[in-house]
């Protein structure tokens, strides 16, 4: 660096040098392909991610369809169960199937 005096003893600097720059310089080709690059993960993340919103969708409205299913199902079954249990029912399999009949009180015997 060389210093020029120009009048009333002010300096004036004539060479300026570079310092060698913090971050290497990278050219201009790379680093558009590094944006580019860049640019384009973001885009493939973004579909895989919206491909996942739709399928984990599509999963949940099957869930949901298959529980109100389950439960019609449940239902049926527990109206199945009263209509099995009933006293009626039970009665008339008595006697129809298993040949029972009422009971007499002629044909009783008491134990003393």
């Amino acid at each position: 660096m060389q210093r020029i005096v120009v009048g009333n003893g002010v300096c004036m600097i004539t060479e300026i040098r570079k310092e060698a720059p913090v971050f290497p310089a990278v050219p201009r080709r790379r680093r558009l392909a590094l944006l580019f690059m860049f640019i384009l993960s973001v885009a493939l993340l973004n579909v895989w991610l919206s491909g996942k919103y739709y399928r984990t969708g599509y999963a949940v409205s099957t869930s949901l369809e298959e529980q109100r299913n389950l439960r019609k199902q449940q239902d049926l079954l527990k109206t199945e169960i009263l209509t099995l249990r009933s006293p009626a029912r039970i009665a008339a399999i008595a006697r129809t199937e298993l040949g029972m009949v009422d009971m007499k009180t002629d044909r009783m015997i008491q134990v003393k």
